[in-house]
């Protein structure tokens, strides 16, 4: 065995390098905290960078589809207000609506067999005489069921 001064001084060293173990053990702690913190408002940095810039492909997407210019957009952010910037997008839409309509009507009712043509040529799907100017009777495609006289 080893005599009692020996294990006293085994002791101290021990605890020697324990205490310098949990000092560098602190130490690293530190500096990973530092380092989260710092990754932490990086993140938040460009969390904000990605909504200014999400917020700018909106508007560069609006001013594309509303057919605004860049100076125009920056007078409209400015300026107009909402209901004028709607009104001037529905107008928009509102001149591609017969070319739609006209794309629905040949696709959706004349190339289906007419299915929104009512017996007296009006349409159901606008409430008016068949644009097309089809009559059942006239079309060359079969009738339906709902829109054979019984």
């Amino acid at each position: 065995m080893h005599p009692p001064s020996q294990v006293v001084r085994e002791v101290q060293e021990l605890t020697g390098e324990h205490g310098a173990l949990a000092r560098q053990l602190a130490s690293l702690q530190d500096r990973v905290s530092r380092q989260i913190a710092d990754y932490a408002a990086q993140v938040r940095v460009l969390q904000s960078e990605v909504v200014r810039l999400r917020g700018r492909l909106v508007r560069a997407r609006t001013a594309l589809l509303w057919g605004l210019t860049r100076s125009e957009l920056h007078q409209v952010s400015l300026s107009m207000p909402r209901r004028v910037l709607m009104a001037r997008g529905l107008s928009l839409v509102s001149d591609a609506l017969p070319e739609a309509h006209a794309v629905i009507c040949q696709t959706a009712c004349a190339g289906h067999a007419h299915p929104w043509l009512e017996a007296d040529g009006v349409c159901r799907r606008t409430g008016s005489a068949c644009e097309a100017g089809l009559n059942p009777e006239e079309s060359s495609t079969p009738a339906l069921p709902h829109q054979v006289e019984r």
